[in-house]
C-alpha cells in the first residue's frame, strides 16, 4: 500500500489536472454562450470525462495526503483543505452522475409531473407493449453529421436494430422545384420586394395550403378559374355576406337536382337529416382561413381567404368524411379521394367570388395566359394587368411592395430534402433505418414528432425526444405574472404561483416561485428559469436534485476551518517565536 502511494505520489498531476479543469471551465464558458446551459451541462459538466478529470484530482490530493503520513498537529490545516476539497470534489462527481436536472414546463391553469430531462432517447413502441428508452448523445457531436450508430432494441417480442446515419442539430427542409410532373400542376415563382426585406416562394394553384401566402399587410395569391365566368367574377367587384360561411351543394343519389344546405354560424352534434331523403348531415368544423400547421388544421385568421368546411355525410351505404374548399373544388378528386356514398358535393362561398383588399392576385385563365390583379385597401380600388410578363416587377401603391414571377411551371413537382444550418442545436433531426428480419423501412425524426415505420406486422413507433423522468410531486401552476420594465415590452422579472401535491404524504403547499426564490422539497429544487408567452402563459421551471450537495457543503466548511486554523497556528507559531526572542 506504501509502495503504491508512493509511485502515485511521485506522478505530480495536481497542477496539469488543475490547468485542465480552468480550461475546460473557460471552453464550457464559450460552448454555452454557442450552445445554451442545457447543451453545456449535458456535453460538459455532466459527461463521463469531465467526472473522470474531478475523480483523478480528487486521488491525487489523496495520495498528496497520505504521503504526509504520520501526521502531526502541524499537518492539520494542510489535511482539512485537501479533505475539503476531495469532498467538494466528491459531491461534484456524485451530483454529476446520479443528480437529477431538467425542466418542468406548466401552461397556465394546469398540472404538470414529467420532468423534461437535457438528455435525449429514442423512445420505441408497439401497440399493446411497454416502449423501450435508447439513451442518445448526439447532442456532444453536434458537429457530426453521420453518426452511424447502431441501437439493438427488444421491444414487444421483436429484435429491431435501429441505425442512426445522419444527425442534424439544426435542420431545415429545403424545396426544389422542377417542370416535370406527370400530371397538370400549375405553380409559379414570386420575388417579393419591400426594402430592406426580400423573400421568394412558390405558389401551387391547386395546393391548398400552398396557393397563398401573407406578406407584411397583404395577401399573395395564386388561383386558377376553371371558366371564362369564374375569371370575369374575380376580376369584377362582387357584393357578398361577410357574415356567410357559403354553401354545400348535394347531389344525391336519385336526386335530379342539387340540394342547397347553409353553412350553421353555429354546429350541433346532432346530425340534419337532408330533406326527405335517408342521409344525413353532421358538420364538423368550418376554416374561415385554412391552413396546417404541425398540430393539424387550423385557421390563420377570422379572414375569408381559404375557405374550407368539414362534415360528415352518412347514409345507407355508411359515413363520408369530407373536407371542402371553396377555392378548390377538385382538391378531393386529384388526391384520390374515394367515398361509399355516390354522391356529388361542392361547396361555394362569397369570398370565392372576390378577391380580399391589399392583394396582389396572378389569376391563370382557362387559355393558360397569366393575369395580374392588384387590389387596394378597398374593394373599389384594383388594377388588372394582361397579360402579367414573366421577369417584369408590379408595384403595389398602397402597400409599397414589387412583385415579380420569375418563373411558371404547368407541370410543376415539389421536392423536398433535409440539410443542416448551423451546429447550434436548435431544430434536431435524425435519420433512422428499422431492420427486422429481411424488412427495412426509414423515416426523419423530428424533436418530439413521431414516426411509424413498417416493418411487418404492427407498425413500430419511433420517438426523438428528450428524456422524461416523472416526479414524485404534482406541481400545477395557479397564476403568472411578468413584471415589464416601464414603457417597454421587456420582462424586468416574473414569478409563478403553484400549487404542489405530495400524494404519498398527503402534503399540498401553496408558494411563490420567483427569480431568487426557489421552492424546495425532498430534495428538489424548483428556480423560476423563463416563461413561454402567449395564451395561456407558460412557466418553465428548472429542476434540480443534487444527491452530493451535503458533501459540497461540508467540503466548503472544511476548508474554511483550514484556512482559520492555518491563520490561528501562524499567528501563534509567530507569537512564540517573538516571546522567544524577548527571552533571548
Amino acid at each position: 500500500m506504501k509502495s503504491l502511494i508512493k509511485w502515485l505520489g511521485s506522478i505530480k498531476l495536481a497542477v496539469p489536472l488543475l490547468i485542465t479543469i480552468a480550461a475546460v471551465l473557460a471552453w464550457g464558458t464559450i460552448y454555452e454562450s454557442r450552445y445554451g446551459t442545457a447543451s453545456v451541462q449535458r456535453d460538459v459538466y455532466t459527461a463521463p470525462w469531465f467526472q473522470l478529470i474531478l475523480g483523478f484530482l480528487a486521488v491525487n490530493l489523496a495520495v498528496a495526503a497520505f504521503q504526509r503520513y504520520p501526521w502531526k498537529a502541524k499537518h492539520a490545516p494542510f489535511l482539512l483543505a485537501h479533505l475539503g476539497i476531495i469532498l467538494i470534489l466528491t459531491g461534484g462527481i456524485i451530483g454529476g452522475i446520479s443528480g437529477v436536472d431538467g425542466q418542468l414546463i406548466i401552461p397556465e391553469g394546469q398540472a404538470n409531473k414529467t420532468l423534461q430531462l437535457f438528455k435525449s432517447e429514442l423512445a420505441v413502441s408497439v401497440p399493446d407493449a411497454e416502449p423501450q428508452v435508447v439513451p442518445t448523445r448526439f447532442e456532444s457531436r453536434a458537429w457530426v453529421q453521420q453518426p452511424n450508430t447502431v441501437f439493438p432494441v427488444q421491444v414487444g417480442g421483436r429484435s429491431v436494430t435501429l441505425t442512426v446515419d445522419h444527425y442534424f442539430p439544426d435542420a431545415a427542409e429545403e424545396e426544389s422545384v422542377d417542370n416535370s410532373n406527370a400530371e397538370p400542376n400549375p405553380a409559379v415563382h414570386l420575388l417579393l420586394r419591400q426594402p430592406p426585406q426580400e423573400e421568394s416562394f412558390w405558389l401551387f394553384s391547386r395546393d391548398p395550403a400552398r396557393f397563398g401566402a401573407g406578406w407584411g399587410k397583404g395577401h399573395v395569391l395564386f388561383l386558377e378559374p376553371k371558366s371564362e365566368a369564374e375569371l370575369h367574377d374575380l376580376i369584377e367587384v362582387a357584393d357578398s355576406d361577410p357574415k356567410s360561411r357559403g354553401t354545400l351543394f348535394l347531389q344525391l343519389p336519385g336526386k335530379t337536382e342539387p340540394r342547397p344546405i347553409a353553412v350553421p354560424a353555429a354546429f350541433s352534434a346532432e346530425p340534419v337529416r337532408v330533406g326527405d331523403t335517408p342521409y344525413t348531415l353532421t358538420f364538423k368544423d368550418y376554416f374561415a382561413d385554412f391552413a396546417l400547421d404541425k398540430n393539424g388544421p387550423i385557421s390563420r385568421s377570422d379572414e375569408p381567404n381559404n375557405p374550407a368546411v368539414a362534415f360528415l355525410l352518412s347514409g345507407p351505404e355508411g359515413s363520408d368524411a369530407h373536407l371542402l374548399f371553396a377555392f378548390h373544388p377538385d382538391f378531393a378528386s386529384i388526391h384520390g379521394r374515394k367515398q361509399s356514398i355516390p354522391a356529388q358535393v361542392t361547396y361555394r362561398h362569397p369570398a370565392g367570388a372576390q378577391l380580399p383588399t391589399d392583394a396582389f392576385a396572378v389569376l391563370r385563365a382557362p387559355s393558360g395566359e397569366l393575369i395580374g390583379l392588384i387590389t387596394g385597401p378597398t374593394d373599389q380600388a384594383r388594377q388588372v394587368i394582361r397579360p402579367l410578363e414573366i421577369g417584369k416587377a408590379y408595384t403595389h401603391e398602397s402597400l409599397g411592395i414589387e412583385m415579380t414571377v420569375t418563373e411558371h411551371f404547368e407541370n410543376a413537382k415539389l421536392s423536398r430534402t433535409l440539410a443542416n444550418r448551423t451546429r447550434e442545436v436548435k431544430a434536431e433531426a435524425l435519420h433512422v433505418v428499422a431492420r427486422e428480419g429481411d424488412r427495412t423501412d426509414e423515416a426523419w425524426l423530428y424533436s418530439d414528432q413521431p414516426a411509424e415505420m413498417n416493418l411487418g406486422g404492427a407498425p413500430l413507433r419511433v420517438e426523438y425526444r428528450r428524456g422524461q423522468r416523472d416526479l414524485p410531486v404534482t406541481i400545477k401552476l395557479t397564476d403568472f405574472r411578468k413584471i415589464d420594465y416601464p414603457g417597454i415590452q421587456m420582462a424586468a422579472g416574473f414569478e409563478s404561483d403553484v400549487q404542489l401535491t405530495d400524494t404519498e404524504r398527503g402534503t399540498i403547499l401553496l408558494r411563490k416561485i420567483s427569480m431568487n426564490n426557489p421552492l424546495r422539497y425532498r430534495g428538489y429544487s424548483f428556480f423560476q428559469s423563463s416563461f413561454i408567452d402567449g395564451e395561456p402563459q407558460t412557466t418553465v421551471l428548472s429542476v434540480r436534485k443534487d444527491p452530493g450537495t451535503p458533501f459540497v457543503y461540508a467540503g466548503f466548511i472544511i476548508v474554511i476551518a483550514g484556512v482559520v486554523l492555518l491563520f490561528v497556528s501562524r499567528a501563534r507559531a509567530t507569537q512564540v517565536a517573538m516571546q522567544k526572542r524577548v527571552m533571548a
